[in-house]
């Protein structure tokens, strides 16, 4: 199909004449007030030396104060300039100080330790300055980089964020970026859908903003969003099979130096039109020490099938097999006269644990960073990352014909397969029996072909100016361009087989090619200044994202066996998609500061898109906030001397999601038919504006007992306003259905994370990490239009659907009730059967040190949710076992009944899951000989436990995640889905 936009013009040229106004006022006002500039500074400590020299190179060793064991990976920076330098792998620093420096000041950072600034005086050619870093889990003097990429203290904050290192990142095992997250985000929620290599998750924070996008939130590397579609693409192709293939499993996990995650409200209203389910923001190194530091990893280990769920005992007989995971890394790191490099290569190979190899996957990732000092005032930044991934997919889920799960756990196999049919109590086979179905089902597995390939390649461009000491102006520009081709061959030999149907002819080769191409352009300025108790951070900048996607499907059927392109089959056609977005905006930021200890957060941000109705014009989304420290005041301190730091915050902020491409415009649908071309009517059209988030939230941070518990309490309340529902037109219209904004939405709950180091000496800590979030849910209202299915099948089977006063994917389906006989005596249809979103989640972990030893262990859970085990509702229809149902229904009905009691087939989905532990060991330089700096052996165990209320495993519910592209997802339908697997890894790191 072809869609025609007549008279159709961009709005390329927006009226920004209000927020210019605005942002004027507010720069004249901020630097009228702060043109006299004093310098604040965080545990500053004066040494005064008299002599002037031309020259100075400062060094030293920055050590943990707790181990006094050296800590690699310091940031030290010459204060007011864009000179700076990190730690070695030995602790060691090395930097220059322009000449025209007399008196100069040195910050040391590092998440999770507390900065210092060093205010020196020129004395000789070189000063030693050794520094102890405490560690720091509060983090109130952390610099983070909010609003569009500019640093500021974590004090100043007035909302939350999550900052994990490196260093954490290095310690936990994981594949993909999300996966690595799991159990390190306190106020979020991710879950993998399914064992399938590449297979989507969902990721929630806030609860369910939007009925018609999926909750990922906005991805930014080095500056630049990432394509982070986490649903199946519009043209999927067979080798998806019921499993959509994640953009997020194609980001690279090495040489990151921190990941900070936003996760809404008034956090994200700087981000504009499509922050409303929060950002995630990832730094990828620069550089390292003066010393060039070469480190390799080696990660290798079998990978088990997590067989916890399967209903049958022979299924894993059946359908898997023991695997290998090899993965392997080298990284570069250095720098030197003012120029950093860093670099890194990976290779990573899972060969799966489905028979056949069915499951591999194999990844390549190369990425580069580099920064140098253009003289004292111009510093240029810039990544390169290239990753090429490869999967095999068998098919899964509800892919039509044979599947492995669905023919096995789901009782197919009583009615596919060679005739006579398999019985499907697979546990009470003979002996011959079971051999002969495990010959079909090899044969089955080994005759799929399907392939998924991804090349990625990004880049980011970077220039930070200082033409004044208080006053960084940026300018980033970067592209995230990605290529997936999805093949599935399917043979005669494969449809013979699996169908009991000879006839040739009938094989087909199906492609999905899909070009993602975004672009990021911005610049920003940040001034700060202090004027007596006063001081102000004003941030003003511009931004402008372009997306395009395409999309290719071409198809050939009356293949012959061998044929491995479409070139000479029976019969060709085609399909194509392409969306393009646009989205510029301009956006202030003023942080205002007395005496360090209180301050109030300002902001507006404005915004046009082209998928914005022509006469809606500029959106704009405004927040204030405010943070008080409450340990600063005497009085506070004096009357509860238990508590070591305190803050109090509160906010309100908007952020948005602009609609889909080309819902705006009214189109004409073309398509062919009988050799001509017929037009009906495509596009209705409607001057569609973008959901707004609105959210209010309020928290306090506590630090006791000299920050040895550390204790986050907060609690939101957002409402999406102008959501967008599926609106049916008129009948009599002939039009289709389309998006209106219609909606609204209500989500709130408590948010609460917990921190405690009850052991803490030089040689033992203990830490212990804990949060509990929960979650309200509800349509307000749709205006009175019909409820829309989200996921899920007809309305005769079950739906997660969208209703007015009820949870965004509510299950509905058919509700029996069955007499004092075993009879079912009524059955009502479309009836809420359960909430797909747990009203409570959270993390847990734990880490023990002593001495070189490490032990780490994390986990989560959730509660509060259903899903219907749709293999049970299916092994039911097949007479694979009773499943729960009274034999008296079956004895009057037979099986007849099996879509009028779908609420017997639904689970709880509570769960806790251990996602990892681990243990390592650290060899210190000497141990291994001249040039090895140290070695770390270590040992992991990915999914070790599950403990779950439901029979089925509660994440793999890829049947809710297969929306079309972008759209909502909620999961809730479990169905022939794999789990993911176990993997037993041993680790080798090896630092030169």
């Amino acid at each position: 199909m072809h869609n025609f936009y007549p008279g159709y013009k961009y709005p390329l040229g927006l009226n920004f004449s209000l927020p210019i106004k605005l942002t004027m006022a507010f720069i004249i006002l901020s630097n009228s007030l702060a043109f006299a500039t004093n310098h604040h500074s965080m545990n500053s400590v004066k040494i005064n030396i008299e002599n002037k020299l031309a020259a100075t190179v400062v060094s030293g060793i920055i050590t943990d104060k707790r181990t006094n064991e050296p800590i690699a990976g310091v940031n030290v920076k010459l204060k007011g300039t864009s000179s700076g330098i990190q730690t070695s792998v030995d602790g060691k620093y090395s930097l220059s100080i322009p000449e025209d420096r007399q008196i100069f000041t040195l910050v040391f950072t590092y998440l999770g330790f507390k900065a210092q600034e060093f205010t020196l005086n020129k004395s000789a050619s070189t000063i030693n300055l050794n520094v102890q870093l405490e560690q720091d889990l509060v983090g109130l003097d952390e610099i983070v980089i909010t609003g569009q990429g500019v640093d500021i203290s974590k004090r100043r904050l007035s909302t939350n964020l999550t900052s994990i290192s490196g260093a954490e990142i290095e310690k936990i095992p994981g594949g993909r970026i999300d996966q690595l997250l799991q159990s390190k985000l306190p106020n979020a929620q991710i879950r993998l859908t399914g064992g399938q290599a590449g297979a989507t998750s969902i990721i929630r924070a806030r609860g369910v903003v939007s009925a018609f996008m999926n909750s990922t939130p906005v991805i930014y590397v080095d500056g630049v969003r990432m394509d982070n579609l986490n649903t199946a693409s519009a043209l999927g192709g067979g080798s998806a099979s019921g499993s959509a293939v994640s953009s997020i499993a194609d980001i690279p996990m090495d040489n990151i130096e921190k990941i900070e995650y936003i996760n809404g409200g008034a956090a994200t209203t700087l981000y504009g039109s499509d922050a409303a389910n929060g950002v995630i923001q990832i730094f990828t190194k620069k550089g390292g020490s003066e010393r060039t530091a070469i480190s390799l990893t080696m990660e290798a280990g079998p990978e088990v099938a997590t067989s916890d769920f399967l209903h049958f005992k022979r299924t894993k007989d059946l359908l898997f097999e023991t695997g290998s995971f090899q993965k392997y890394n080298v990284a570069v790191n250095g720098s030197k006269n003012g120029i950093g490099y860093s670099f890194t290569g990976g290779y990573m190979n899972s060969s799966g644990v489905q028979i056949m190899d069915q499951n591999n996957n194999r990844r390549i990732d190369l990425r580069s960073g580099f920064k140098a000092n253009l003289g004292q005032k111009i510093t240029y930044e810039s990544s390169f990352t290239f990753v090429n991934n490869a999967y095999k997919r068998n098919r899964n889920g509800n892919a039509g014909g044979y599947t492995g799960l669905w023919f096995l756990e789901s009782g197919a196999s009583a009615t596919t397969g060679p005739k006579p049919n398999f019985s499907p109590m697979l546990d009470d086979l003979s002996t011959e029996d079971f051999e002969k179905m495990k010959t079909y089902v090899r044969k089955a597995e080994s005759l799929q072909d399907n392939e998924i390939v991804v090349n990625r390649f990004q880049t980011s461009q970077v220039f930070n100016y200082r033409p004044i000491e208080n006053l960084v102006v940026k300018a980033v520009a970067g592209i995230d361009y990605r290529i997936m081709r999805n093949k599935t061959i399917t043979t005669n030999e494969y449809l013979a087989h699996t169908t009991g149907n000879v006839s040739v002819g009938r094989g087909s080769i199906s492609n999905a090619d899909r070009k993602y191409w975004g672009l990021t352009l911005e610049t920003n300025a940040q001034h700060k200044a202090d004027v007596g108790d006063f001081s102000f951070v004003t941030t003003f900048g511009g931004q402008l994202f372009r997306n395009e996607d395409r999309q290719v499907g071409y198809n050939g059927t009356n293949v012959r066996d061998g044929m491995k392109d479409i070139r000479s089959a029976g019969l060709t056609t085609s399909n194509e998609v392409y969306t393009e977005v646009v989205n510029y905006g301009v956006y202030l930021q003023e942080n205002v500061g007395f005496k360090n200890k209180f301050f109030v957060d300002l902001g507006l941000r404005g915004d046009g898109n082209s998928a914005f109705g022509k006469d809606v014009g500029s959106q704009f989304y405004p927040k204030v906030g405010f943070s008080y420290i409450l340990s600063s005041e005497y009085w506070f301190t004096s009357a509860l001397p238990f508590v070591s730091s305190a803050k109090l915050r509160g906010s309100y902020g908007i952020a948005g999601n602009f609609p889909p491409p080309y819902q705006n415009i009214r189109t004409i649908a073309f398509e062919g038919y009988l050799g001509g071309i017929g037009a009906t009517f495509g596009t209705p059209g409607a001057e569609l504006k973008p959901e707004k988030a609105i959210t209010k939230d309020a928290g306090v941070d506590l630090g006791l007992l000299k920050d040895r518990l550390v204790i986050t309490a907060g609690f939101y309340h957002t409402i999406t306003k102008d959501a967008l529902f599926r609106v049916p037109s008129t009948p009599s219209t002939g039009e289709n259905s389309a998006f209106r904004n219609v909606g609204e939405i209500l989500n709130r709950g408590w948010e609460f994370s917990v921190n405690a180091v009850p052991v803490k000496t030089s040689d033992l800590s203990l830490s212990i990490n804990a949060s509990v979030n929960t979650l309200f849910n509800k349509v307000l209202t749709s205006q009175g239009n019909a409820p829309f299915n989200l996921n899920g099948f007809s309305e005769r089977t079950v739906q997660t659907v969208v209703q007015e006063g009820f949870p965004i994917g509510f299950i509905r389906g058919g509700y029996g009730t069955f007499g004092a006989d075993g009879v079912m005596n009524s059955t009502t249809p479309l009836q809420d059967l359960g909430t797909t979103i747990p009203t409570l989640f959270g993390s847990m972990g734990i880490n023990l040190q002593y001495k070189n030893f490490n032990f780490f262990a994390n986990g989560d859970y959730q509660a509060g949710a259903y899903a219907v085990n749709w293999d049970k509702q299916f092994r039911y229809n097949y007479g694979a076992g009773n499943q729960g149902i009274p034999q008296g229904e079956i004895d009057k009905n037979k099986r007849t009944n099996w879509l009028n009691f779908t609420n017997m087939f639904v689970e709880k989905t509570d769960f806790i899951k251990v996602r990892s532990i681990g243990a390592s060991y650290l060899f210190r330089e000497g141990q291994f000989g001249k040039g090895i700096r140290n070695l770390t052996l270590g040992f992991s165990v990915s999914n070790p436990f599950n403990f779950s209320k439901s029979s089925f495993d509660p994440e793999a519910t890829t049947s809710g995640s297969v929306q079309g592209q972008g759209g909502a997802t909620t999961g809730g339908i479990s169905y022939a889905t794999y789990s993911a697997p176990r993997q037993f890894l041993g680790s080798l790191r090896v630092n030169f």
